[in-house]
Parts: C-alpha cells; structure tokens; sequence
C-alpha cells in the first residue's frame, strides 16, 4: 500500500504589495521589500512548525520553491532556508522551480519524498521577493519566447473568443476583492505576526476598475490582473495522521499546453487530475484556482462548468496578490481551512503557468 500523504499544517507571511506598487489604502507599498527570500521563507517554516506543534528535529528534508532566484548563492535556496529556520545541518535540502506553479510543484516533490518511503516529516517552502528582482529582469518574463507573446496578450485573445468582455473581467475583480475583505479574521489563522494582505482594496467602487490602465490595447487592466506582492508561505507534510492535522494530499497532476492557451492550462490540470482521481467536478466541494488574470479565471470557471460561489470564496490573487512561489501554499493551506469551517470534504487547488503549463492537486479535510 502506497503511504499517505498528510497535510499537518502550515503558515504564511503577509502578501504584501512590492515597492514599486500602491496598498489597498493607497500608501506605497514595500512591506516586505527588504526581506530576501531565503528570510521569508525560513519565517514561514518556523510559524509552521509552531503553528502544528512539529518538533524542528523531526523534519526530515525540506523543498524550497523560489521563482526569480536573486543574487550569487540562489542555487543555495532551500540549504540556506533550512539553516536560517534553525533547522539542523544534516537536513537535506532541494530547491524547485515551475514558475508560477512552483508552490503546488514543491509540496508534490515534497510528497513524492514521503511516498517513496525515505523520510516521514517534510517541509514544502514557497517565497518570492519581486521588489528586489532587477526590472531588465522582471519586466522580460512576462513577454513568453514560445509563442512571442505577453502573457496577458494570449489570455485576452482567448477571453475574446469566448465573449468574455472588460466588464466581467471587472465585476469578477471587483468580487475578489470584496471576498478577500470578508474572510480578513479568517486570514490570520494563515499568517505570521499581526499583518495583513495588504494589496487588497479598503473600499472599491466599480470605478477604480473602470478607470485601470488597458493593456494590450484590449480588455486585461492593472486591476483585472493579479496584484505583485512579496511573501512566503510553507506546509508540514507527515507519512502519519498527526493530532491536529489539516488533511490529506490526494492525487496531483501536471500538464503542458500549447504555449499561447496558457490560461486554460489549468483547465487541463484539474480535467486530468480528476480523471485519474475517478473524480467529477460536482463531487468536489471547493476551488482555489489562482487569479494571475480575471480573463482566465473565467475561462476556467466557463470550461470546467464550475458555479462561481465554489471558487475561491475567500478572494482570489486580484486581491491578496501572487507572490510566484508562495501562492500554491497559501491556496492549499487556505483550502482546507475553509473546508474544516464549512464542514466540507474535497478540495482542489490549481495554477495556470506561461509557457502554457499547469499544475493542480486534490485534498481531502480530515
């Protein structure tokens, strides 16, 4: 018999908007912009282990996800996270990169240690610091050399073709945000110390939507597109059902597309994640399918024939912000609270990657 997986826990810092970008209230943001990754990422395992009661001796391997690696010892990422923790030095390490997906990718190579039957207690550790990344750099990404377009470019031209217009790219952000806002006291059962998602709007009219800059000539906006924040977020994986524990990594799946469909590459995920899982979309309960575009959030919705109210109830990246490596953590983790509030069983957390990758996993509430 294969071993479990079991989801113990976990934590996350504040998202907090990048220095180059406006808060909620309109402040200039940069909360976190000093930290380094390596900081962040080590704040988010302690608060974990604390948070699920996990002795730091008994973990026994760490995976650290990290998207735009800074600086000279970057390919150091999870070794030094590890030891910033206070982990031991005999801990080993591997650092994962997927993009965008590179949360929901660290905790299935975090899974997969545990399954293979080499270790019980794994940390899956996501950070990203865009406020310290070069703008040569940054800027770049977002232009994909596989199709030679702009990410947001591909979406709105898949978004066009299926009469998904400016106004319910709007009505949806606008709906992110005021989700995020309501579930704020549920927020801090996720996040260390006393901060808050900073990017989330305090007070949005349908005109701070109408008024967002346009790109591409077309219909995606600063507003409809997810907010850039820095952050970390990590999970306690164990091999044993431990008191307390959250609950269990089902199945995972990870696709590639054709490059210009990225958007609906998580579409492709969850298809063959619930195909092998012998699952339909009825039977499960909650979504979290990360917001990089409102467009292709929709298109998803659209696709899999998802009802709105079973997807991301508690606010989407348009609001809280994709902080690149650290949103796959924080979606899970957000997931199975909010399953263990409702008194729900089945979760499934997915991310859309340029390039035209997907990744999703299926969870299940203990």
């Amino acid at each position: 018999m294969p071993r479990e997986v079991v989801i113990v826990g976990g934590a996350r810092t504040p998202f907090a908007v990048w220095r180059r970008g406006r808060t909620g209230d309109g402040k200039r943001g940069g909360a976190l912009a000093k930290d380094h990754p390596f900081d962040l990422g080590a704040d988010a395992c302690r608060a974990a282990l604390v948070k699920t009661g996990v002795s730091p001796e008994s973990v026994d391997f760490l995976v650290f996800g990290n998207v735009y690696q800074i600086g000279p010892n970057a390919c150091y990422g999870g070794r030094y996270v590890s030891l910033r923790a206070g982990l031991a030095p005999e801990l080993p390490s591997l650092t994962v990169n997927m993009a965008c997906g590179t949360g929901l990718s660290a905790l299935i190579s975090a899974s997969r240690e545990i399954v293979a039957g080499g270790v019980d207690t794994v940390l899956s550790v996501g950070a990203d610091t865009a406020s310290l990344i070069d703008k040569s750099i940054f800027i770049p990404s977002f232009h994909d050399q596989a199709c030679g377009r702009e990410i947001g470019e591909t979406v709105q031209t898949l978004a066009a073709r299926e009469g998904i217009d400016r106004a319910a790219m709007d009505a949806w952000s606008l709906e992110s945000h005021r989700r995020a806002r309501a579930a704020r006291d549920f927020q801090r059962e996720e996040i260390v110390g006393d901060g808050i998602d900073d990017a989330v709007l305090e007070d949005p009219g349908p005109e701070a939507f109408a008024n967002a800059k346009v790109a591409h000539e077309g219909a995606v906006t600063s507003r409809n597109t997810h907010a850039i924040v820095d952050g970390a977020s990590a999970l306690v994986l164990s091999a044993t059902r431990l008191d307390g524990a959250l609950g269990l990594l089902l199945a995972s799946a990870t696709v590639g597309i054709e490059p210009d469909r990225m958007g609906v590459a998580s579409v492709a995920a969850i298809k063959k994640l619930l195909t092998e899982a012998a699952r339909s979309v009825e039977e499960i309960d909650l979504f979290e399918i990360n917001e990089t575009f409102a467009a292709q959030l929709l298109l998803d919705i659209r696709e899999l024939n998802i009802p709105k109210e079973k997807v991301n109830v508690n606010g989407g990246g348009i609001a809280f912000g994709h902080p690149f490596a650290a949103t796959g953590g924080k979606l899970v983790l957000g997931l199975l609270l909010e399953l263990g509030r409702r008194g729900l069983k089945t979760g499934v957390a997915s991310i859309c990657v340029g390039g035209g990758l997907g990744v999703a996993v299926l969870v299940e509430r203990l």
